[in-house]
Formats: C-alpha cells, structure tokens, sequence
C-alpha cells in the first residue's frame, strides 16, 4: 500500500529524493519544478535537474512561472495527490495550494529545525562551525519552514567537509528519511507533527557572489570555514595586489597558529603558500585561478611564482 502524492522540486535535493520515490516503486501522479533556465547569457535554456530527471523516468511534468496561479492550481487538483511532497522547489506555496492535497504537505529541509530555516543551511552550518546537522521532514505551513516535525535525522559534520560532500551525504539521510515519513503515511496514519520551538529559531539567507569575498582580517579558521561553505559557489575568492582585476578562489586550505599582517604572503612552500590573518595563518593548498581550472598549491605556484611579502586583499 501507499500513499499517492505530488512532487514539487527543482534542485540536486529534489532530484535525489524524486529518485528516491522513483526507486521505492511509488512515483509520483506529477512532479512541478521550475522552468527552464539559462545558466549562461548566450546559453540553452536549461532544464532543472528535477526536471531532467522527471523526462528520463516518463513522469507527467508542470513547469509554471508562478505554481500560485489558479491555472496552475487547476493541474495540480486534476492530480488527485493525497499528499504534496516538496524539496527545494525554489518559489513560495501559499495556501489555496497548501490546502489542496487532502492529507497536507510535507517538505524536505537540510538543518535540524529550529536552526537554520531558510535557503542555504547546508552552507551556513558549516560557516558557523557546527559540529552536527540533519535533515528535517515538516509539515509545510506559510511561515518559513516553521511547520512542525515529522521526523529528523542527524549527523556529523566532518572537519574537512564541503557543501558539496555535505549535500551528497544528506542527500542519502534524506532520502532514507522521507521513505520513513510516507510509510507512516502509506500505513494510514496522519502524524501531526511535533511544533517547533520558536526561541531556538535560527535564519540564513540566499547565498550571493559578494559573500565569497575574503576578509583576511578575519580569524583564519572562520576563512578555512567559509571555504569550505561556499565550495563550489559562490567561492571563497580574493585577489593578489598585483593582479586586481583577476579573482582567485581558494579551494582547500588550513587554519594554522602563527601571525603576520592580514592577507600578506608570509611563506611558499612545494604544495602550499601562507597568508597572514587576523587571528593565525591560512595555509592554501588549493585554487582556481580566473579562466582556469582547479589546481594544487604546486601547479599554481610555478605558473604565478608567487613571493613571500605579496599582499592578497
């Protein structure tokens, strides 16, 4: 037995746990994600990855500009879903189409609600240098992600992760998570949920380009932090006085003790280069230069010979 439902997603979040109905055996009656888009200015229109993944598996597919209007609340009753399922779809829900399923709507969310509602936790738990995070099954409501808890699963955060290997791991708990919740669902029950405590509520916001820029006045170990969050994007990035116009992201680095003048190169080495912070050192060990791809601390090195005393800024 299971429960019939429509699925509304457009990110790499979506697409895993899309897949995951599509694997249990129980895909959804329509999957609804955003148009699409172009990634560049003279490129193709792109399709989400929900999208793309939805015309492999033959899904019935709705692309609306806006899921709100009364056309496109149409097609969505025209479904007959007893319950809506919603992962990182991208545009907000409100109530004429929160209360078409019968049996509500439910909504994948990377953080342990309370903490960190909004649309980048995965980034801001690790910028904030949180040992541990989750993901959260909720019932969805018009607030954002205020609803209340279906189920939570939790994990670490590893010192070296990533966004990127951060998302793949809940990804998977996510998916694993959201089959538990519909069981409960399939078996008949209609969990209502456990209420959020609103004093413990902590908000982050989208992530935008100016965020990837470094202040090398800040604690090396908050620069290594915010490295790792914003990998792939919007990058940690900064440039060498001598090269204005040409960003560097930074990839991978250390936070070490020590001292020296904020952003000056204080060492290179065979496989890394130092800059001063302030508060210890950042050893670099990775990087993408402008118009070029990823390289070690070596390759990059021998191409620009960097020198100690330069200053980044």
């Amino acid at each position: 037995m299971s429960v019939e439902t429509a699925f509304l997603g457009s990110g790499p979040l979506g697409r895993a746990m899309l897949r995951a109905l599509c694997d249990a055996g129980t895909p959804p009656a329509i999957v609804v994600s955003q148009p699409p888009r172009r990634r560049r200015r003279r490129g193709r229109a792109e399709p989400t990855p929900v999208h793309a993944f939805a015309i492999e598996q033959a899904l019935a597919v709705h692309l609306p500009e806006n899921v709100n209007t009364a056309d496109s609340l149409g097609v969505l009753r025209s479904a007959a879903a007893e319950l809506f399922v919603v992962a990182e779809y991208g545009q907000i829900l409100k109530q004429a189409l929160l209360d078409i399923p019968p049996r509500g709507t439910i909504n994948v969310h990377t953080s342990l609600l309370p903490r960190w509602r909004g649309a980048t936790p995965i980034a801001a738990a690790i910028l904030a240098g949180d040992s541990e995070t989750g993901v959260t099954i909720q019932r969805t409501v018009r607030a954002l992600d205020a609803g209340p808890v279906l189920h939570q699963v939790m994990t670490a955060i590893a010192p070296d992760e990533t966004r990127t290997s951060l998302t793949r791991k809940l990804e998977k708990l996510g998916a694993q998570a959201l089959g538990e919740v519909l069981a409960r669902f399939a078996a008949g029950e209609d969990p209502p949920g456990t209420p959020q405590d609103d004093s413990l509520v902590v908000v982050c916001r989208r992530l935008k380009p100016a965020d990837g820029r470094i202040d090398w006045s800040a604690p090396a170990a908050q620069i290594e932090r915010q490295i790792r969050a914003y990998h792939p994007g919007p990058g940690a990035h900064t440039v060498l006085d001598r090269n204005p116009e040409l960003p560097l992201d930074l990839r991978a680095a250390r936070a070490l003790p020590g001292e020296g003048e904020p952003g000056r190169v204080l060492a290179t080495g065979r496989d890394h280069f130092d800059v001063g912070t302030g508060e210890g050192v950042l050893s670099v060990t990775r990087v993408l230069p402008a118009s070029r791809k990823e390289m070690d601390a070596r390759a990059f090195l021998n191409g620009v010979r960097l020198q100690s005393g330069e200053r980044f800024r």
